[in-house]
This record gives C-alpha cells, structure tokens and sequence, in this order.
C-alpha cells in the first residue's frame, strides 16, 4: 500500500545554495508555501538563465505530492531477506518525492543522474554508491542524454537491525551514521568492478539473510571498511584526493602530493581539511600511512624498515613513534599480535 499526500505549492522566490554540487546546473531551491510555511523543494534548471528568469519571473501554482512512502509487500514474501531491482533512472522531473518502510543500498552502474535528497540536489556518477535509510526523502531524475542504470538493494529494518548489534564496529558509519543526509561514498574503476561483482552474487537464488549479509559486509568493510572516514559534506575534489592518497605511492609524497591531487592551494586545503576533520592535512596523511603500514605488518613478512619507507616515513624512530600513537602498541607487537600460530600453537598461546 501506498499512501500520498498532496497539497498545494506556488513558487515565490528562488534562492540559490551556497554550493552547486559542482554542477552549475542544479539549482537547490526553497519556495514557500501558498500558507506561508517554508518547504524545501528542489528545482532543476537544465538550460541556463533563460529557464532560471522564467521561474523567477513566476510560475503558476502546481500541485505535487509531499511525499509517500514505498514498501515492499508485494515483491518481498514474508521469508525474503531483500529485493534486487536494476532500474534506469527516468529523464522527467520526478512527480513526488518518497521515503521507505526499509533500507536500501544503491548504486550509479553507469551514466549520471540528479539525486533530490533531503532538501538539497547532488549529481551522482557511475560509482557513487548511497546507504539510504527509511525516513530519508528523495527521488531521481536522469537529466543528461546518456542512459543511467542503478542497481538498488532493499532489505528490512530488521535485517538493518541484526547487522547493527552483531557488528559493532558498524555503529555511527554507513545507514547508522545519525547524520542529516544518507551516507555517499564513491568507487574508483576497481570499486565499480567489486560492486558488479556483488550484483551478479544476488542474481538468481533465494533471497536469504546470509546473501545479504555477505553482499552488504563486501560493500561496507571490503569496498569501505578501510578508508578513514571522510564527512559526506566534503567537496567532490577532496573525496577524490583523499581517495587517491591510499596507495603507497600516493603515501611517499606526502602533503605536497595531496595539494597537487585537490588542485587548491596549500592554505586552502588546510582549511578544508581542519573544518572537516578537525586535523592537519599531515596528522591525517599520517594516519592513513598508519593503517596502510598496520596491513602489511599483519599480512606480509616485510622488514619494519621497508613498511615504514614504503608510506613515506624515512626517520625509522618517527615512524615507531605515530604507530605506537594510533595503534596502542609498537609495530614488532603488533605484527605478533596478529599472528598468533594456530596450526602448531605454542602452550602459551591465548594466554
């Protein structure tokens, strides 16, 4: 069952956000309502300012509904764990925005599309991938001429649930990050090749919890689950940046190769990055060396030396120094506490 709310809307003023979404073409707009109360609508100007003068001009009242709400009853039988749609997005302006009775995991397989999302417009690319949950508003609109194909993921609140409190390392991250907008991350080349790799994997077969639970665990920890976190509100240039930085070679050139990744000056990126992060661009670098060292040591017989010139850090004691910092121990016992033998144990190991 579906249920809609109508009421009536008239436009009275555009007032454009502060940030195009790096995309001048989307406006986020505010009309006010025919009573007088402020409700967020977005509006799309595709054309330029021949379109932006005739809505400012004004246009006559329409008729759209609020919202409705989405659920699943008649795809999903009272034993399925999810639902796996393939749709491509629609090139008309939505009639309606919606909510769900369920979370959903989407993402852009190929071409570009308008995401109208709680108020505000982004563009979403091939490989952004969204953790949208139940009370988020939105719709989609395909407003560019090359088809755009995403593939959606629907699973119960319960399903949500038992991911919740079995993992608890999941807490405040992806459909439980407590934020006002749904959490966006972004797949290079390989990520979208991964993300394929889990459509196939729920092609076919009952639609079981264990499926599910495999499809979100290889998006949420093996896509997402190393990245340090960066906000949802950062520009489309940092995520890019930052995403770049987590390879070795990235590593090695520090704070003068991020700067030249972003394509801003070196005040500027300092800046960003102490409002988002609420820390140095260095003392974040360092800490993505952290982790990327912390992998090698646990899977790899590699020398110290080699890990710590590997990311970047020559000075050897330094190095010694920040890992003891962010891991709580030294790199020698961490390496050890990762490998504890279990074929032929020691008698005193697990003690």
């Amino acid at each position: 069952m579906v249920v809609a709310q109508r009421r009536r809307f008239s436009i009275m003023s555009i007032l454009p956000a502060a940030e195009l979404r790096e995309d001048p073409a989307v406006i986020v707009s505010t009309c006010r309502c025919a009573c007088g109360n402020l409700t967020p609508i977005d509006m799309v100007a595709e054309h330029g300012p021949a379109v932006l003068a005739g809505i400012d001009a004004g246009l006559a009242a329409f008729d759209i509904p609020r919202q409705f709400t989405v659920r699943l009853t008649s795809e999903m039988g009272p034993q399925d764990a999810f639902y796996m749609s393939r749709p491509f997005i629609e090139r008309r302006l939505p009639a309606a925005l919606h909510d769900h009775e369920f979370f959903e995991v989407c993402w852009i397989d190929s071409g570009s599309c308008l995401h109208f999302i709680n108020g505000r417009a982004d563009r979403l690319e091939a490989g952004c991938v969204l953790f949208i949950r139940p009370p988020d508003l939105h719709a989609f609109q395909n407003d560019r001429e090359p088809p755009c194909r995403m593939v959606n993921v629907a699973f119960a609140a319960e399903t949500a649930r038992h991911l919740e409190q079995r993992y608890d390392d999941m807490a405040g991250r992806f459909f439980w990050s407590g934020e006002a907008m749904p959490r966006l991350e972004r797949a290079d080349a390989a990520g979208l090749a991964a993300l394929r790799a889990v459509e196939r994997s729920l092609e076919g077969g009952a639609p079981t919890l264990a499926r599910v639970e495999c499809a979100l665990l290889q998006i949420m920890v093996g896509l997402f689950g190393a990245a340090r976190e960066v906000p949802p509100e950062a520009p489309a240039w940092l995520v890019s940046a930052c995403r770049e930085m987590r390879s070795p070679e990235r590593l090695r050139g520090g704070v003068r190769t991020l700067v030249g990744l972003t394509g801003r000056s070196h005040e500027h990126v300092a800046r960003t990055f102490r409002s988002l992060f609420g820390k140095s661009p260095s003392a974040w670098i360092n800490g993505v060396r952290m982790e990327w060292a912390a992998r090698q040591l646990a899977e790899t017989d590699r020398p110290i030396l080699e890990v710590a010139l590997d990311c970047g850090m020559e000075d050897l004691s330094h190095f010694y120094r920040v890992f003891r910092q962010v891991h709580g121990r030294s790199p020698m016992r961490y390496r050890r506490s990762m490998r504890m033998e279990l074929v032929h144990p020691l008698p005193s190991a697990g003690r």
